[in-house]
Parts: structure tokens; C-alpha cells; sequence
């Protein structure tokens, strides 16, 4: 089992069944009585903005990785075995209460063999796609606003980096240059 993408799945199933993208829209035919003919829809947005903003890009990009495993092969997804990953997953990370093993083997129709062997499947698999995933986002996001935004903010902690070691430097240099002096002092001193 891979450690870090085990950590990704986990951290996207708690996401994926996050109550804050729990949304619930209003008919505007319901209301129309109450408003005297005008109505407004929903209370909120089910805009891909919104969810961009509640979802995490980690967990965005595992969760378009399991996708594209689900994809047909001709698409370059691994196709009917992609879309038992992409059950899998479901199963496994999103289910709350959170499954026992031998109910999610039940759910799946599997052996707990089968099961562990899927798992470390599914980690490889996904290890496999999720860096053309980080990859095909930055392509997508090279000319926005929020791109140049953060090559801004990676930039200044660079420089800031770079003026903390100098001012690491300067400081361990006076540090030397006062022990050197504190050394000879004692030693002139004590004659």
C-alpha cells in the first residue's frame, strides 16, 4: 500500500462527502406564490467556482485521476477495470459510517484477498495518472490570474528565503567575530 496516496484518498473521500458541498435547490415554481409571480431560483450556486472553491486541488486531482481510470481503454482509462477501482474508492473511502473490511468485500463481491490486492491496485494505478493530472491543471491554469498570483508568492518566499540565510550568515559571522574577540580578551586579561 502506498502511504502518501492512501493519505490523498482518505483526504478526498472526507471531501467528497463533506456537508459543505451539500446543496439543496429551491424550485422557483414553489415560491411563485409566496413572491407574487417573481421568482429567483436556488439560494446558492451549483457552479464549478463553487465547487473549485470547497474542494481541495489535491483532492480535485485525485478525484479527476479516479475518473480518467474509469475512462473506456480506447480513451486511455483502463475501462471495466478502471470503473472497479473507481467503485472500489467509493466504497472505501467514502462510505460513512466508515465500512469494516469484510462489509466493503460483501459490497464489492469480493474476497478480502481480492480486496487487498485491488487496493494496492488502485494506489499503483493512481500513482500512475495523478502527475499528468498536476500537470494538465498547471497547462490549464498557465495564463490566469491566480497563476501569476502564486509564481508571485513562490517568488517572494524565495527572496525571503534567501535574505533569512544571509541574515543567518551575518549573524553566525558576528557571533564568530565576538567569541573570537571575547577569547582574546580573556587570554590578554589573564596575563
Amino acid at each position: 500500500m502506498n502511504e502518501v496516496i492512501e493519505a490523498l484518498l482518505v483526504a478526498w473521500g472526507n471531501e467528497v462527502i463533506s456537508p459543505a458541498l451539500d446543496v439543496s435547490i429551491r424550485s422557483p415554481l414553489g415560491t411563485m406564490g409566496e413572491e407574487g409571480g417573481r421568482s429567483v431560483g436556488g439560494s446558492r450556486c451549483l457552479s464549478s467556482v463553487e465547487c473549485e472553491v470547497v474542494v481541495s486541488r489535491a483532492s480535485a486531482a485525485v478525484g479527476r485521476g479516479i475518473a480518467l481510470l474509469a475512462k473506456n481503454e480506447v480513451d486511455g482509462g483502463l475501462g471495466s477495470k478502471g470503473r472497479s477501482l473507481q467503485f472500489l474508492a467509493l466504497v472505501r473511502y467514502t462510505s460513512r459510517p466508515k465500512l469494516a473490511v469484510a462489509a466493503q468485500c460483501h459490497t464489492l463481491g469480493i474476497s478480502v484477498r481480492t480486496y487487498r490486492t485491488r487496493v494496492g491496485e488502485l494506489h499503483q494505478e493512481l500513482a500512475k495518472v495523478l502527475p499528468g493530472v498536476a500537470a494538465e491543471r498547471d497547462v490549464a491554469e498557465r495564463g490566469t490570474d491566480a497563476a501569476a498570483a502564486a509564481r508571485s508568492r513562490a517568488r517572494a518566499v524565495r527572496l525571503a528565503g534567501k535574505d533569512e540565510a544571509k541574515r543567518l550568515e551575518l549573524l553566525k559571522a558576528t557571533g564568530r567575530a565576538n567569541r573570537d574577540a571575547y577569547r582574546v580578551g580573556v587570554k590578554v586579561g589573564g596575563l
